[in-house]
């Protein structure tokens, strides 16, 4: 009955032990996602500047008009 209950205990551990993806993974997948994010808005921020830009020409163009 020991050996029984000994062999469940170990076998739930190691089971248990690997159910959930390790936390290392998930937060690589968080920081790349992250990333990912940052760089996109960097670069919709660069698009807005020059929008802004070209706005801005075209409101000095009606002006002068």
């Amino acid at each position: 009955m020991k050996k029984v209950l000994a062999v469940f205990a170990v076998t739930l551990f190691l089971f248990g032990c690997n159910m959930n993806p390790s936390k290392e993974t998930r937060i690589q997948k968080l920081e790349a996602e992250v990333e990912l994010s940052l760089e996109k808005i960097n670069q919709l921020e660069a698009r807005l500047d020059s929008v802004e830009a070209a706005h801005h020409q075209l409101e000095m163009k009606i002006l002068e008009l």
